[in-house]
């Protein structure tokens, strides 16, 4: 054996058995003498719903771009093959990563997985006041920073092994598990390695928010005679509830490529329609403190800053005459409306149960159901979800909203027919 790979998944849920699937990996490679000698770390797409971002941090969003397990299932084969496999939670992490290996065709002869399991050792090496990670490290003094992340929690449980390895002068009491991790029949990759493509939660946070708006300019022509009506259709539709997903921003990106526009006049659209909005928060004589945030929120998906949107108030305030009311109400009414009898759907780890939503829905005469080309809406935890639901719903032009818009649309229900 040539040392310990230290594993952390951070995942969609509790059970591959239904379904969940691994939405970031963390490695670190350690010496039999506790020695780190190296690490990666990689956000991965799980071809669904990311689950609880409330707990991993990680949004639909950020494992657009990621890599999907199976390609980079030869690495993290290479990575536990011949080596003593540790995670914190074995039980939990090895339990994941042997199902995302075979569902990448990688044929494991013998599960469970055989694993160093820290956990079990705490009580013997800690004064803990929990077996949980952040307690164990914090009994002896290894600083974990971002828990839940999967790179920072395998580098704090590889600091643990190391901690416990010099505990037992390097003699440790797990000889059991040693070997059958030795005698653990590895399957053999005999296809190529293509390159290792990595996605990091840096990365992905460092990220502008008007990035995507850099990528419309630099594919837009010098001049052009841009339909600035069709851009805004669709800007207004994407902007039902105040968030633009990730599919919308391709969505404008191809209509403003098909339009012309340069990025002045995306520039100034942007701010007419924050103007807009503007106007319609000033339309009952008051801007609201929700009304600013969203506000704000639209803002940060144009592209535009809060000077911007302080601008827009002040400039809407500044000119509530009739003709400017008749314009609000025109751009009031081109959002999304829902009557009885529609059908909606609910799609992701949301902030209320989705039976609690369900039965909101019903209680305005909505019909929430599965997505079928007749459904009205739906409503995600992460308008980028990734969830089949939301996937079919792109594929039928059904727009997908927040929680927070589906609860201001769904008030004009209890006024209609």
């Amino acid at each position: 054996m040539s040392g310990y790979t230290v594993v952390d998944v951070e995942t969609t849920g509790l059970s591959p058995e239904h379904h969940d699937r691994i939405v970031e990996i963390g490695v670190v490679y350690v010496s039999h003498d506790g020695e780190i000698q190296d690490h990666w770390s990689t956000l991965v797409n799980p071809q669904r719903d990311v689950g609880p971002t409330r707990i991993h941090g990680i949004t639909a969003r950020d494992v657009a771009d990621a890599p999907t397990f199976a390609e980079i299932a030869p690495y993290v084969l290479r990575s536990l093959s011949g080596r003593i496999i540790v995670a914190h939670n074995a039980r939990f992490d090895l339990r994941f990563l042997a199902s995302e290996l075979v569902r990448a065709g990688v044929p494991l002869a013998r599960l469970p997985l055989a694993g160093l399991f820290p956990m079990e050792w705490s009580a013997a090496y800690l004064a803990a006041s929990s077996r949980r990670l952040v307690d164990c490290c914090r009994a002896c003094g290894v600083d974990l920073q971002e828990a839940h992340s999967a790179g920072a929690d395998a580098l704090a449980t590889a600091q643990l092994l190391t901690y416990y390895l010099g505990a037992s002068t390097y003699r440790p009491p797990w000889r059991r598990t040693l070997e059958d991790c030795r005698s653990y029949p590895w399957p053999v990759f005999h296809g190529s390695y293509a390159e290792l493509r990595m996605l990091h939660r840096t990365d992905v946070h460092a990220r502008r928010d008007d990035e995507w708006l850099d990528r419309v300019v630099s594919r837009m022509p010098r001049a052009a005679d841009p339909r600035i009506d069709s851009y805004l259709a669709v800007l207004e539709w994407a902007l039902l509830d105040g968030f633009l997903a990730e599919h919308e921003k391709d969505q404008l990106v191809a209509v403003a490529q098909d339009c012309g526009l340069t990025r002045g006049q995306l520039i100034d659209l942007h701010g007419s329609y924050l103007r807009a909005m503007a106007e319609v928060a000033w339309a009952d004589g008051v801007v609201t403190a929700d009304e600013r945030a969203l506000l704000g929120t639209v803002a940060a998906s144009l592209g535009l800053s809060a000077h911007d949107v302080e601008r827009a108030i002040r400039d809407a305030g500044a000119a509530r005459t009739s003709t400017a009311a008749n314009a609000v109400n025109t751009l009031a009414a081109s959002g999304i409306s829902l009557a009885r009898g529609d059908r909606v759907t609910f799609t992701g780890d949301m902030r209320r149960e989705r039976s609690e939503w369900e039965t909101i829905a019903r209680q305005h005469g909505l019909v929430p159901a599965g997505v079928a080309k007749t459904t009205k809406l739906v409503i995600a935890a992460d308008p980028n979800s990734l969830s089949g639901k939301a996937a079919k719903a792109r594929a039928y032009g059904i727009p997908i909203v927040t929680e927070d818009a589906f609860e201001r649309i769904v008030a004009s229900v209890a006024n209609s027919g």
